[in-house]
Order: C-alpha cells, then structure tokens, then sequence
C-alpha cells in the first residue's frame, strides 16, 4: 500500500464508513497542507439550504493528537505523599 502525501494547498476527503443517521459524525474527512505546507484535518457533512441547494458544509482544524502519557502514570504522580514512611 502506497502512502499519498498531500502537495501545499491541497487535501483529500474520503467517505467516513463509521457515520450513522445517529451520530452527528462527518460523512467525509481527510488530511492536507496549507499554503506553508503546515498539516490539517477536513470534516465535510453534506447538507441541504434552506433554498433546497445541496452543499458540503466544512471545517479545518489540526491534526488530532493523542497524548501519549498513560492515564495511570498521571494519577500516580498526582497522587503521591512525600510523607509515607515506604
């Protein structure tokens, strides 16, 4: 499988399979550059006007991270005493 890297100025929508008539999800999302060639990600919903017009409605923001700290090794250090006596 080939990996495709998005040109500065362009991105790629695909069609999001785990969107439901019941979740408010994208029915498209992908990832681009801007114009610097700074990384973002594409949310696309399909959506009617109210003069009946299908359009997609769109929003970028950046890439989605996800902390790489375990949740355990936070409480932890949140949770120590100084004074045990162990």
């Amino acid at each position: 499988m080939s990996i495709y890297e998005n040109k500065a100025g362009s991105f790629s929508l695909f069609k999001n399979e785990n969107r439901t008539d019941d979740n408010n999800q994208p029915h498209y999302n992908g990832n681009g550059k801007d114009m610097n060639g700074k990384d973002f990600q594409v949310s696309a919903w399909v959506t009617t006007s109210k003069a009946g017009t299908t359009y997609f409605s769109c929003k970028m923001q950046e890439p989605y991270k996800k902390d790489k700290t375990p949740d355990l090794e936070i409480a932890t250090k949140t949770h120590l005493e100084p004074d045990l006596p162990f």
